[in-house]
């Protein structure tokens, strides 16, 4: 998946995070690591559609973002 830059990338790493970090943290707060985690998804599932429609219309892989 060449065609994803690294501001996708950021927010699936950030997704996974939050996505381990979701047992160590106490019960009251459980919902934050859920929040943010589906925060992140969605703003990957958006980058990502981005970078692959720049990426088809440009005929090339996008690397690290537009210029």
């Amino acid at each position: 998946m060449r065609a994803l830059s690294r501001r996708t990338w950021f927010f699936l790493v950030i997704v996974a995070a939050m996505l381990l970090l979701y047992d160590p943290t106490p019960d009251k707060f459980r919902w934050v690591n859920l929040a943010l985690a589906g925060l992140a998804l969605f703003w990957f599932v958006l980058f990502a559609i981005e970078d692959v429609g720049y990426a088809r219309r440009v005929g090339r892989g996008v690397r690290g973002g537009r210029r």
